[in-house]
């Protein structure tokens, strides 16, 4: 995969002419990728961060260092390596709580990470094991306070209850570093009333423990616009966090925020163009990547990404007759195959391609070389498909 454009296409249509792509290729749009950005600072009032796992890609990471992002949220040493990279003098924000002392170790003395998180007792002891306290360290507790009604919940994972947090973090401050707080309330999620239970929760958190809270991080989550979704839009979580930051610690105390959106930013900026290798009967389609590469979240997430058929460079749509198929990725393996309907021409065929749009997350952060199917390209267009345009030009 390459790092660097050497061509910007106008469009699929555009790229499909000129390259016949012929293994799986994500198309990028700079253009829109910057309106994604914009919405959050616009939107957000304070410090924008973005979450590395959610795709990756060192164009990705640049693009967001040349967008002004100073701060980003890093799961791994690998992760702190390509922030490093590819946006030299950025913060960064190790919010995994499962580390082990080696990778503290290194995340403090080679990439200069002063914002750790834990979610259990046992790791503030591991922490100070490895960094001495310090007030220029911050240690940020993470709990829950209940699952959202629509989202992927981390909860079973990750996060303490309040007690245990308020114990943590009247721990944090006795012994030395800057305690803080943080929450996630589950990927894609479509409940903007959850930040406001956690938000309250967070101060309860902080008049049980009786600190000074600095920073809160409302963490991620925030919904991308899959024709399925039922999200109300980004500025209404905005305004949900504003009036329950002001409900719940007013004016006066009101700790600075963070928020750490991975999904919102990079969803709309990339397509999946896959080549179909076959089809079966009128009623499956196999294709060049699936399950077990880009088409991994969709696999086991409950949403529908847009699509379109091309045939050669242009939308192809058999004349309005479509029909139902079941699509299958390209291994030997029968898990690889997608659980939603497709409605497609009723005639596609060898060669055709599928746009999926909606793809820049978590597609590039979960490829795998199983089978050998080894290669996907990168583009980059101006126009990228977003789904906006379902009806066939």
């Amino acid at each position: 995969m390459t790092d660097e454009p050497k061509t910007v296409y106008a469009n699929t249509s555009a790229l499909i002419a000129a390259e016949q792509p012929d293994f799986p290729s994500f198309l990028f749009s700079e253009r829109e990728f910057h309106k994604a950005v914009k919405v959050f600072k616009k939107g957000f009032d304070g410090l924008l961060t973005y979450a590395v796992k959610c795709n990756p890609s060192p164009h990705i990471i640049a693009q967001l260092h040349k967008e002004g992002l100073t701060a980003f949220d890093v799961a791994s040493n690998t992760e702190m390596e390509l922030v490093r990279d590819y946006a030299p003098g950025a913060v960064m924000h190790y919010n995994n709580p499962i580390k082990n002392k080696r990778e503290i170790e290194r995340a403090y003395e080679e990439f200069g990470v002063r914002s750790f998180t834990i979610d259990h007792p046992q790791q503030l002891d591991q922490l100070a094991a490895v960094v001495s306290p310090s007030r220029d360290v911050e240690v940020t507790t993470r709990f829950k306070a209940g699952k959202a009604l629509k989202s992927y919940d981390f909860g079973i994972k990750f996060g303490v209850m309040e007690q245990g947090a308020a114990e943590i973090v009247t721990a944090v401050e006795k012994m030395g570093y800057t305690p803080s707080l943080c929450f996630h309330v589950g990927s894609q999620c479509e409940d903007a009333y959850a930040y406001e239970r956690h938000i309250a929760a967070a101060s309860r958190i902080v008049e049980e423990s009786g600190i000074e809270l600095k920073r809160l991080n409302i963490g991620g989550g925030y919904p991308a616009p899959y024709p399925t979704s039922e999200a109300p839009p980004m500025i209404y979580y905005f305004e949900t966090i504003g009036q329950a930051v002001h409900d719940h610690f007013g004016e006066k105390n009101k700790p600075e925020l963070i928020i750490e959106p991975g999904r919102a930013l990079v969803t709309s900026s990339t397509s999946l163009l896959l080549r179909v290798k076959h089809q079966r009967g009128g009623q499956s389609v196999y294709v060049n990547d699936g399950a077990y590469g880009a088409l991994m979240e969709v696999k086991f997430m409950h949403f529908t990404p847009p699509v379109r058929v091309w045939r050669g460079p242009r939308i192809h749509d058999n004349d309005q007759e479509f029909s139902e198929f079941t699509v299958w990725g390209p291994t030997c393996d029968s898990y690889d195959v997608l659980p939603q309907v497709f409605t497609l021409p009723a005639d596609i065929d060898e060669d055709d391609w599928i746009e999926f749009g909606l793809m820049g997350a978590y597609t590039q952060a979960s490829l795998t070389p199983f089978n050998g199917f080894v290669r996907r390209d990168q583009y980059w267009v101006d126009e990228v498909y977003t789904g906006k345009d379902v009806a066939p030009e």
